[in-house]
């Protein structure tokens, strides 16, 4: 705690200085004007070839504010870049540009994992502070949700259906802007703007891919515009194709015995790697006293991804191994993953068409119509048939469990999911003047409609059931189902024809839509009479209808003949209307002082407990002398409650990949260590449960605030390089919480027992919460088990309970520098320092600063060389590191006994206290171990871009990303599907890729 404050302090001191030495030279400073428009600072950037004789401030196109100015920089920072720039650095999509910026923090959802239901979309995390707090705008006006549910519980806005070549820059606000936007602009503003006034018809086809195989690319754009005296008109055209990255693309971690070595346990370390225990069972069955039955000799060939695999199992006392049985022989899954998607493939068509007619009475009527259809392809595991227990007639035996995957080769089919977008959005508008051209006035009316059909290859389990056992023929004494289970249909492939006997596709529907209107005026009331500038003002008028309806297969309502491969049964529906009015005023107090203040009122008719909400605004911008910026803000935010919040009803997915905290605890208090129960396996099927989630109609909205202070200066005597820094503050209160599911299971095992685990062989006593307090009362009450304890379901909701608040810094340099013989060069560097990341999921909890479960800083930086024909630009990325599996618990002994950890705890938060136990003889006992503190390496991967001008109409661009062919390493503790750590880069798997534009300009 006291490195972290001083750290603080240290970085607040220099805040402080850089914010002030800029005024001590003011006296001998002389330094140019603003710069009037981001576009124009863009291309004058791009195309003098002289260098300017004044100083110019880095021009960014101010989001965030109604009042046009002069002045690019604003009261808060805001990032634009091009869509051009973006394709430089080797990306192919807008989320993964937007992915890589400082001000972005990790995903909250792996579109990959097993159970995603949104696995074509992707959001973007403005500081950390979660999807749902970031504004996606096109063109200034807001998006529609994205029509299924984030985590199965929350909306969001799509950024991975907005096609780059559509698109003429992008500026982001990382602040709160909740005064001028509404609702969800908590931790900021991504607005997209297309592009516009485009003379002629241009031709860009590009195509590559990942050099160690995987995602290949292919892209086709053609766009265009056209003018006569009085209109103007703009169309763009644009196909593309990336397919799906795979498991089996990266052998490097298909296998479950990918695991870092630290996640082997004892009878892996003495056996070779234990499938079963892992999940990745291909073919197997168990007597009654759970030994498997060998397969027929050769069975395990004849599968695909099969061999045949000898089970261990072992008991420890202490530090020992006290016991070791043999379970037998069975066919496992070597490559579990290697037909699990790791990155979606899509293929996408994208069309769009602008147009605007000037009236001779000064009006002009615009409008557009876009429509974005894209196709999504995932997979994760197959149909598998797992039975429970029974009495087989034809070996006079009882089967305690038989295990059966099922192959593509069986299905004849790769069984695929693919979800089929299409996302329309129409608007028409008409502006003018009035008051003899002092206000600007302009109407929008807009509409938006998304949906997805999700095709799938179902599982009918009784269908399976059926075919591999028979009907079932009577139930035995002891109440055992009794059937004749065809042996030659289990230890066999079946054809695709047989499969047919039982096999099911479905489709689940989902839509959200939305209808807008809106009126802004902005204009100049008056100027006073010792400044320049005058008085700017500006007011929007805004109604709104939106909704989502989630339609799932029908048949999805009775499992046993019918489930989807994610198991996730989604429904819901609802709608909201709301109505707004905002006002903005631009006061310039002195010709270096400028004042900017706003309020907003929203009022929404929905089902929640939202009513009315009113937020506010701030800003100050202070120019001692040319080049230099002094600026701050202040503003207050809000979110209404998430629709899917509010209107899911009764959603099911199931669970297969978790700890039991409960028989953990059994476990080890039996005298059993290293359960299996006490790690993170993918388990059997027969051991899912299902998580249920609903929604809650008592929900109010979630408030918040956010400042900023910083500065922008002209570096004096250095023509061309400025620099800025921006310290950020943001805060959610009240914020809508789901209890985690782990959270859940490891405080209802808390509440129960008055202990909890650490690792998988020691106890401690469990204080995040009083046992038979309210909140035991309720999280006991959310598990269902059944009589031998094993987990059925779980439930899950949101409460409006929880607090988050972060800040940090976020610093830039940008130069310029021409020269007469050698071109023009650039270079720009972006930093962001996450200084605190403080929250709690209840009101009686403390604040803890989880910092550490982020990437603490990220960097990125572009040069670029521009000279005749020729343009060379080099990009990169650097991530912080993150905390590695199992950072600070126990190290594992060299014979795969892993200690547990002591732990405290301080309310949300758990602290390791060093000590390492084991139990021995059925008590915990200390033992010899160190404390792990390993820490995933920093993320650093740099892309090249090279352009040539072969004549006025054709170029040729060679781009490479991650050029030195990184790729995420497996940590040492890392268990499960996708080992490598995912929080701290979204392209971990990719490595190296290529990419070849061709670019042509029809004359």
């Amino acid at each position: 705690m006291n490195r972290i404050r001083l750290r603080r302090s240290v970085l607040a001191t220099s805040m402080a200085l850089a914010l002030f030495t800029p005024l001590a030279f003011a006296q001998s400073t002389s330094a140019g004007s603003d710069q009037s428009s981001s576009q124009q600072a863009s291309a004058d950037a791009k195309t003098s070839s002289k260098a300017d004789k004044t100083v110019e401030l880095q021009g960014v196109t101010v989001t965030g504010s109604m009042i046009p100015r002069a002045q690019v920089e604003g009261p808060a920072p805001v990032v634009s870049i091009t869509a051009q720039e973006i394709k430089d650095q080797g990306y192919t999509t807008l989320w993964e540009f937007l992915d890589s910026l400082p001000q972005v923090g990790q995903q909250t959802s792996d579109p990959a994992s097993w159970g995603s239901s949104s696995v074509n979309a992707r959001s973007v995390n403005l500081r950390g502070v979660g999807p749902g707090f970031s504004l996606l705008l096109i063109d200034g006006h807001r998006v529609v949700d994205y029509p299924q549910p984030l985590n199965k519980q929350s909306n969001f806005q799509n950024y991975n259906n907005l096609p780059i070549g559509m698109i003429d820059h992008v500026e982001v606000l990382a602040s709160g802007a909740s005064s001028i936007y509404g609702s969800d602009a908590v931790a900021g503003v991504i607005n997209v703007i297309l592009k516009k006034n485009y003379q002629g018809d241009e031709l860009q086809i590009t195509g590559g891919g990942a050099t160690r195989g995987g995602r290949d690319y292919g892209d086709i754009n053609f766009f265009g515009g056209h003018s006569g005296s009085n209109w103007h008109i703009l169309y763009n055209l644009e196909q593309s194709n990336r397919t799906a990255l795979w498991g089996k693309d990266r052998p490097y971690q298909d296998s479950v015995s990918d695991a870092g070595y630290g996640a082997w346990g004892p009878a892996s370390r003495m056996f070779g790697y234990q499938y079963d225990a892992a999940g990745a069972i291909a073919l197997s069955a168990t007597d009654a006293n759970g030994h498997y039955i060998t397969p027929p000799a050769g069975t395990c060939s004849k599968f695909t991804n099969s061999q045949l695999s000898q089970s261990h199992s072992v008991t420890t006392n202490g530090t020992q191994i006290a016991s070791i049985t043999n379970n037998g022989y069975y066919c496992s899954q070597p490559a579990l993953f290697q037909n699990w998607v790791l990155t979606p493939g899509s293929r996408s068509q994208n069309g769009y068409l602008a147009g605007e007619y000037d009236f001779s009475n000064g009006l002009q009527l615009y409008g557009s119509a876009a429509l974005y259809d894209t196709t999504g392809i995932s997979n994760t595991q197959l149909p598998v048939e797992v039975t429970g227990q029974f009495y087989d007639q034809s070996t006079g035996q009882v089967i305690n469990q038989g295990i059966r995957q099922l192959t593509a080769q069986e299905m004849g089919t790769a069984a695929n999911t693919h979800d089929r977008e299409q996302n329309w959005n129409l608007q028409v508008g008409l502006r003018g003047t009035m008051f003899d051209n002092r206000f600007n006035w302009d109407l929008n009316l807009n509409s938006q409609k998304y949906t997805v059909r999700e095709d799938y290859t179902g599982i009918n389990v009784a269908g399976m059931n059926n075919f591999f056992l028979g009907k079932q023929q009577g139930t035995t004494a002891d109440g055992l189902p009794i059937y004749n289970m065809n042996w030659q249909q289990w230890w066999n492939p079946i054809t695709p024809q047989q499969y047919g006997q039982f096999a099911v596709n479905g489709e689940n529907t989902s839509s959200s839509w939305l209808d807008q209107a809106q009126f802004r005026i902005n204009g100049d009331l008056f100027k006073l009479p010792w400044v320049d500038e005058s008085v700017g003002w500006a007011a929007v008028l805004e109604a709104a209808h939106n909704g989502f309806l989630l339609s799932p297969d029908p048949r999805s309502a009775d499992p046993t003949t019918f489930q989807n491969p994610f198991g996730a049964y989604l429904t819901g529906g609802g709608t909201r209307q709301r109505f707004s009015l905002g006002t903005e005023f631009r006061v310039p107090i002195l010709d270096t002082l400028t004042w900017t203040i706003s309020g907003r009122g929203d009022k929404y008719n929905d089902a929640s407990m939202a009513d009315v909400a009113k937020t506010w605004g701030t800003g100050l911008e202070y120019r001692p002398y040319e080049g230099l910026l002094l600026r701050g803000s202040y503003g207050t935010n809000f979110k209404a409650p998430d629709m899917q919040a509010i209107y899911l009803t009764g959603s099911t997915s199931p669970v297969g990949d978790y700890i039991d905290p409960l028989q953990c605890i059994n476990a080890i208090k039996s005298g059993q260590s290293n359960s299996t129960w006490c790690s993170l396996v993918q388990r059997p099927t027969s051991q899912y449960y299902n998580l249920n989630t609903n929604g809650s109609r008592l929900l109010e909205p979630q408030t918040g605030h956010s400042w900023t202070y910083g500065f922008v200066w002209q570096i004096p005597g250095v023509q061309g390089l400025s620099v800025s820094a921006d310290y950020w503050h943001m805060g959610v209160d009240n914020a809508i919480e789901y209890l985690d599911k782990d959270t859940v299971l490891v405080d209802e095992a808390g509440c129960l027992t008055g202990l909890q685990a650490n690792g998988t062989s020691a106890l401690s006593p469990y204080t995040a919460h009083v046992p038979g307090s309210a909140y035991c009362q309720m999280v006991t009450q959310m598990v269902q088990r059944n009589a031998a304890g094993q987990i059925i379901s779980e439930e899950s909701g949101p409460i409006n309970e929880a607090s988050l608040y972060v800040s940090g810094i976020d610093a830039s340099l940008d130069y310029k520098f021409h020269t007469e013989n050698y071109g023009n060069f650039r270079a720009n560097i972006n930093y962001t320092d996450n200084l605190s990341y403080k929250q709690r999921v209840l009101a009686s909890d403390p604040l803890q600063n989880t910092r550490y479960n982020n990437v603490a800083s990220r960097m990125t930086w572009i040069a670029d060389w521009t000279k005749g024909d020729w343009n060379v630009s080099i990009s990169g990325v650097r991530d912080g590191s993150m905390r590695a599996p199992n950072y600070a618990g126990c190290v594992v002994l060299p014979n795969g006994i892993q200690p547990g950890m002591v732990n405290v705890q301080n309310g949300s938060e758990s602290i390791s206290t060093g000590v390492c136990q084991v139990t021995q003889d059925g008590n915990p006992v200390a033992v010899d171990s160190a404390t792990y503190r390993g820490r995933t390496p920093v993320w650093i991967t740099w892309n090249t871009a090279i352009g040539w001008q072969m004549n006025p109409d054709t170029m040729l661009k060679l781009t490479v990303s991650n050029i030195f062919d990184k790729v995420g390493a497996i940590p040492y503790y890392a268990g499960g599907f996708e080992f490598v750590t995912t929080g701290q880069t979204a392209d971990e798997y990719n490595g190296r890729e290529i990419f070849l534009t061709f670019d042509y300009k029809f004359k």
